[in-house]
């Protein structure tokens, strides 16, 4: 008596379904979108990151919105107080507050990156490497004998 279920389908539709994810791993070359998340952040606190990567980051956030320029606004100090405790104002927010809120939510970090660039550029190579604390110690024994 024969079987029903014939192997050979089967095993045709399980190498289809091998080939096609295979292809798709083969496509992780993407490349990625830095103006919709602040990737910038967390780049500033890898030791390994590529330095010109994370000003590519930075760069790309911010063209589009716009920075904060006073230091109030970059430590994050909020000097107006209208619309404070309004339960109507909390729930719908124009386009432009919820901007506000983004561009504050960020402020203390755009400080951070803003030192960490200048602290970490004399010590940046020409690939954009950053130096470890190790190599900036001996570079620093170097220059001082």
């Amino acid at each position: 008596m024969r079987n029903k279920f014939s192997l050979k389908p089967i095993i045709i539709l399980l190498l289809l379904i091998f080939v096609n994810v295979n292809s798709f791993a083969q496509k992780s070359n993407k490349v990625t979108d830095y103006s919709k998340k602040p990737y910038w952040i967390d780049m500033m606190k890898d030791p390994d990151v590529n330095y010109f990567e994370a000003i590519k980051a930075y760069n790309e956030f911010w063209a589009k919105r716009e920075k904060p320029s006073e230091e109030d606004e970059i430590i994050g100090q909020d000097k107006s107080i209208e619309n404070k405790g309004k339960l109507f104002s909390k729930l719908f927010k124009s386009k432009e507050q919820r901007e506000k809120e983004e561009e504050k939510k960020y402020t203390l970090d755009v400080k951070k990156f803003e030192h960490w660039k200048m602290k970490v550029k004399p010590y940046v190579q020409e690939d954009g490497r950053i130096l470890s604390a190790d190599e900036q110690l001996k570079l620093w024994q170097q220059q001082k004998q």
